[in-house]
């Protein structure tokens, strides 16, 4: 009956309205249950987290924290959400709930469930079922205006769900950005089935482990510390299980985060383990067995022949590090008897080991390359085992010479009437076999000059002096003589190495341009510019080119392809730039060169030269052929150098004639052009002093960055000599990381020496590459004590620590140059600051009384006057920067130089020429021309300040001494070879051609000197332990010295007379007594004299008296200066004797058992 009034349908709409606030219901109560699981998870695994932490994550500690969460969350979890959710709630509680969320309903909703729901309801007459039917239709009805309940608790449902989301959001990034153990532990609760071990973070993992190994041996136990630092990590070790463990401190290894230690001669089972910072490793078991093993290495060295180095014994080897080509041979003593055995080198070459009597075992090879080895022995099964650690070869390479120039050691220029003396000096650690002078005359073929030649007693320093006669070439002023000089070393390979130096240039002025009086030149009217010095920025920089294209051809096998192409490609860029400079010039130029003066026409003719052979020497450039493009850059610097003298001509000519203020047009035109040629230059000498001063600085500053490192690398030699002196006395924890990290700090000491030798390749610096090659000496010590233990090694890391500070001293004297070269440039600032005010107080003398025509020719004056005003500005910097930079080494000249711009302040010389501006505009002549002789004698002061600064450099007396001392071995040395190589060429008897090539006329610049390839320089040779031999075994009866010959050494003997002469005076201000070097100097006079080569005795006489004089006078001197390093480090513990005293010390030795008895 309900159906057919449609009841049912009311009712089953009704019950689906109940249905849906009983769902919405449910999720309320599952939100807030989520929220409050999520709040307790977050909490829970908070303090899970920090109490891991707190217990380091240990085995007890992640399974209880485990059990403790899980209980309190499914705890929370059933209390939370399992018991609310599973309670059943009956329609008409919840039809209460949508009654109470919902007045509106007014209790229709109860009313019609508890209607509908009660029985018979067709057999009821206390309510009419279509009363009823209606009062659920009408609750369907309201519920329906309510969205059938789905209002109910929105805002609550939608809080619950915004509480849920920024719980999660809070947690993830809690945990994705806390701290590293948050992460970790919830990582050990997350995944319970992880076991604990893996689950932990933090561990230790120890090498080897669990091993095996011979009786006696050495075992090296590593640890690395997984997850966390610190500094303290201990060794447990016990060798019975009823003792307790003891400990051993770890020390640092070269890895991060690892350390190591080893157990000495390991005779029983031993159990240990690695604890820090409350982790603790598993409990290993070293276990040793009896079978063969390798008790002791002992090498001999057998060196290549030609170093001339004697054998050396390693009693107690393992790594081998030596120079290529040398013979090792080794001698395996065995910790047992054996059979045989065999070395495997590189895992490929396996060499048998020959069984000796005593039970040793020997083999040899020779070191070609870097690789490794080890010693394989029989056990008594017959089967082959490892019975040594891997050791490593390396292979030493043998340096090519250090070769350059002792004097003049720079560019310089001369006239062509006068004598050039160069002298070349090369050092090799084995040898110079031979040394040559290559020479040029303005870029054509190159000429060699043998120098040096004797393989037979090839010498480690050579020294060799060459002359050359301006007067008997036809020189013209431009033109030069480009030379360089070239060391073979003694090495009997297929490729000897080949050292090169710098090249250098004589470039020939005109005769008696230096003796021009500049007071001629000042002050004389329409001269333009007055006395100062013709720039040179043209022929500077192609310069430049030349010995940047000729060093990139000298180091071709140091670059890359890659870095040839790009410094090819750079060179080709900077000779294009020069050319187009010189074409902007020479267009100016002819522009306005017709009917003017000659010389200007010659200038015009000159440059098309030069512009030719820079675009020729840049297509060959642009095709990777940098050595054929050195011909055409010579020849183009020869045309720049002769276009800028025949400018200076001009300039000359100009203020000669510039007096009497006339000269007609054509004069007024010559000296326009002159203006325009000297602002050209002007241009490019400012563009070029300042890419010089920049790269200057960069230079200072990687020399200053080089020293501080050389600093800190011999700080830490120090403790690795010391590390080999602990080492040598047996104690275990010292040094099972000295191999290691010695070898380390010698990767790093050959990184600073390539570095600087770099360095020294880009300043053209002799001394810093010989600092370079000191560092790769130490370098190479510092290899052979990482291989050498004991006794061995501790020599090695000494000589090291000494050579590194050899290197330190050459730098810090390059610092001191520097010093000397940035006091030249202030004083260069400051004479030119000078020229410029001398101008300028003559321009004032001369300016007209009308105002109107004195306004317009003050104009060019206060542009001087503002760049002199920046270049004081700049300069008084520039004071400041020096001094603070030396204030520590060079005191006395660091508060010269601070005076010197005191005075710039104290005299207002920058105010005073702002202001000199408008004196010059407002106040009378008189004036005028009397405040700008004021600023004149304030520049002078400052430039009498600055000479005094540059005089006070080195004045240390301890300085002084060395530096006397030192030219005293110097001269002793160049006299004694000098002596020995007279002898050699007298015996000879052959003469040379020399002076017929060179005393031929030639009929141009260009074809000068290609006739003197036979001369022979006058050779000194280094380190010769005895001179006297081979002059005594000069006969008078084979004396024949040639003319040229005579003539070479004659001069060469002047050179040694003038070095002795500025060792007197350096001594005499020291006030140290001269008298006895009176006479040397003397001698070496005399023997200047070429006449006296004819006489043999007389020359033997003399040679004797210099040679003998000298060595008492530096024995005398050695002795006044005699005082104890204070940075040497001195190491006990060791009865090493030095090689390089161990043949003096026998030499001692047979001498007293010659002796007779009471001599």
């Amino acid at each position: 009956m309900l159906t057919s009034y449609g009841s049912r349908s009311s009712r089953e709409d009704l019950v689906q309205v109940i249905r849906q606030v009983r769902n919405r219901w449910r999720l309320k109560i599952a939100l807030r249950g989520a929220a409050v699981m999520v709040t307790a998870s977050i909490v829970a695994f908070l303090l899970s987290a920090y109490g891991l932490e707190y217990f380091r994550f240990s085995a007890p500690a992640i399974i209880t924290f485990r059990v403790l969460t899980y209980v309190a969350l499914t705890s929370l979890l059933v209390w939370s959400l399992v018991l609310p959710l599973s309670r059943r709630v009956s329609d008409e509680l919840v039809a209460l709930y949508l009654e109470e969320h919902e007045p509106s309903l007014q209790a229709a909703v109860v009313s019609a469930l508890e209607e509908s729901g009660k029985p018979n309801v067709q057999s009821r007459t206390d309510m009419s079922p279509t009363l009823i039917r209606r009062l659920i239709e009408v609750a369907v009805e309201k519920c329906a205006s309510i969205d059938s309940g789905r209002t109910v608790e929105r805002q609550s449902l939608r809080r619950s769900s915004g509480v849920l989301a920024a719980l999660a959001a809070t947690s993830m990034a809690l945990f994705l950005f806390g701290p590293g153990y948050l992460r970790h532990g919830l990582s050990a609760l997350a995944f319970p089935a992880r076991s604990v071990e893996a689950a932990s973070p933090y561990k230790i993992i120890v090498a080897p482990g669990n091993v095996t190994i011979a009786r006696g041996t050495d075992q090296v136990i590593t640890a690395e510390l997984i997850g966390f630092q610190t500094e303290q990590v201990e060794l447990y070790s016990r060798s019975n299980a009823s003792v307790p463990f003891e400990p051993l401190p770890l020390v640092t290894s070269l890895e991060d985060n690892q350390y190591e230690v080893m157990l000495f001669n390991i005779g029983e089972a031993t159990d240990y383990f690695v604890q820090s910072w409350g982790i603790r490793s598993p409990v290993y078991t070293i276990e040793v067995v009896d079978v063969p093993f390798v008790e002791r290495l002992e090498f001999e060295y057998h060196f290549p022949t030609y170093t001339g180095l004697p054998p050396r014994t390693i009693e107690d080897g393992g790594d081998v590090v030596a120079l290529r080509g040398t013979e090792v041979r080794v001698r395996v003593i065995p910790t047992m008897d054996t059979l045989a055995g065999r070395l495997v080198m590189n895992e490929e070459t396996i060499l048998s080991l020959d069984r000796q009597p005593d039970g040793s075992f020997t083999t040899r090879f020779t070191v070609e390359a870097n690789g490794f080895y080890r010693i394989d022995l029989k056990d008594a099964n017959g089967v082959m085992v490892t019975a040594s650690a891997q050791h490593t070869i390396e292979a030493l390479n043998d340096q090519p010479p250090v070769v350059g120039f002792s004097k003049p050691g720079r560019d310089i220029t001369a006239s062509s009437v006068e004598e050039i003396f160069v002298e070349a000096k090369a050092d090799d650690d084995f040898g110079v076999q031979a040394l040559e002078l290559v020479y040029s005359i303005n870029g054509d073929d190159d000429e060699v000059l043998e120098l040096f030649n004797d393989p037979e007693s090839a010498l480690h320093g050579v020294s060799a002096g060459y002359t050359f006669f301006l007067e008997e070439f036809e020189f013209k002023p431009g033109d030069f003589i480009s030379y360089y000089a070239r060391a073979h070393d003694s090495a009997t390979t297929d490729k000897p190495n080949v050292g090169t130096s710098d090249l250098y240039f004589v470039q020939v002025r005109p005769f008696g341009k230096n003796f021009l009086p500049a007071e001629s030149q000042a002050g004389m009217g329409g001269g333009g510019g007055g006395g100062a010095e013709s720039p040179n920025a043209l022929s500077q920089q192609q310069r430049e080119i030349v010995s940047a294209t000729f060093n990139t051809v000298r180091d071709r096998g140091d670059y890359t392809d890659e870095e040839f192409r790009e410094n090819v490609v750079f060179l080709a860029l900077a000779q294009g730039k020069l050319r187009e400079q010189v074409q902007t010039l020479l267009s100016r130029l002819n522009s306005r060169v017709a009917n003017t003066d000659p010389a200007f026409v010659e200038i015009s003719e000159i440059l098309p030269r030069a512009v030719l052979s820079m675009q020729q020497a840049e297509e060959t450039l642009q095709t990777q052929n940098a050595k054929n493009a050195l011909p055409p850059e010579q020849h183009a610097l020869q045309m720049l150098q002769r276009a800028e003298e025949a400018y200076e001509d001009v300039r000359v000519a100009m203020g000669r004639q510039g007096g009497g203020g006339g000269g007609g047009g054509q004069q007024s035109s010559a000296e326009d052009l002159a203006d325009l040629f000297e602002l050209e230059l002007d241009k490019l000498q400012n563009q070029y002093e300042t890419m010089q001063s920049a790269r200057q600085q960069l230079a200072d500053t990687k020399l200053d960055e080089t020293l501080e490192r050389l600093k800190e690398l011999a700080r830490r030699q120090e403790q690795e000599a010391e590390r080999q002196r602990l080492r040598a006395r047996g104690q275990p924890t010292a040094s099972s990381s000295s191999g290691a990290s010695q070898r380390a700090l010698a990767d790093e000491t050959e990184e600073a020496a390539r570095r600087l030798e770099r360095l020294a390749r880009e300043e053209s610096d002799p001394d810093l590459m010989q600092a370079a090659r000191q560092l790769q000496k130490a370098a190479d010590a510092m290899r052979r004590a990482a291989a050498n233990p004991a006794s061995n090694g501790m020599t090695d890391a000494s000589t090291a620590l000494e050579q590194l500070r050899e290197a330190q001293n050459q730098i810090e004297q390059e610092q001191a140059g520097r010093l000397e070269r940035n006091i030249a440039t202030a004083l260069d600032r400051v004479e030119a600051l000078a020229d410029t005010e001398r101008e300028v107080t003559r321009e004032v003398a001369q300016l007209d009384q009308d105002a109107q025509v004195r306004r317009t020719q003050v104009a060019p004056l206060m542009e001087r006057k503002d760049r002199m005003s920046a270049e004081v500005a700049g300069l008084e910097r520039q004071l400041d920067n020096t001094s603070a930079d030396f204030r520590r080494d060079e005191r006395e000249a660091s508060q010269r130089l601070q005076a010197a711009a005191d005075s710039i302040r104290k005299n207002k010389l920058k105010e005073k020429i702002r202001y000199s501006k408008g004196v010059i505009l407002g106040r009378r002549p008189e004036y005028s021309e009397a405040f700008e002789q004021q600023i004149g004698a304030d520049i002078e002061e400052l430039r009498q300040a600055l000479t005094e600064a540059q005089a006070a450099i080195g004045q240390d007396p301890a300085d002084q001494w060395a530096e006397a001392l030192e030219a005293t071995r110097n001269l002793m040395r160049g006299v004694q070879s000098l002596e020995q190589r007279v002898g050699e060429v007298a015996e000879q008897g052959e003469p040379s051609q020399q002076g017929d090539h060179q005393g031929q006329s030639q009929s141009s610049a260009q074809q000068d000197g290609q006739g003197s390839s036979g001369q022979i320089g006058g050779g000194d040779r280094a380190d010769v332990p005895n001179l006297g031999g081979g002059r005594g075994n000069v006969r008078p009866d084979r004396w024949n010295v040639g003319l040229d010959q005579a003539r070479q050494f004659s001069r060469e003997y002047r050179e040694r007379a003038m070095d002795a002469q500025r060792l007197r005076q350096l001594l005499e201000q020291q006030g140290f007594t001269v008298e006895n070097l009176d006479a040397v100097i003397q001698a070496l006079r005399e023997l200047d004299d070429q006449r006296i080569y004819a006489d043999a005795d007389e020359i033997v006489r003399l040679q004797t008296f210099v040679n003998e004089g000298l060595k008492r006078f530096e024995y005398r001197l050695r002795r006044e200066n005699e005082s104890e390093d204070t940075n040497a480090l001195f190491l006990a513990g060791s009865d090493e004797v030095p090689s390089g005293f161990r043949d003096l010390i026998e030499e001692y030795f047979r001498r007293l058992s010659q002796e007779e008895p009471g001599s």
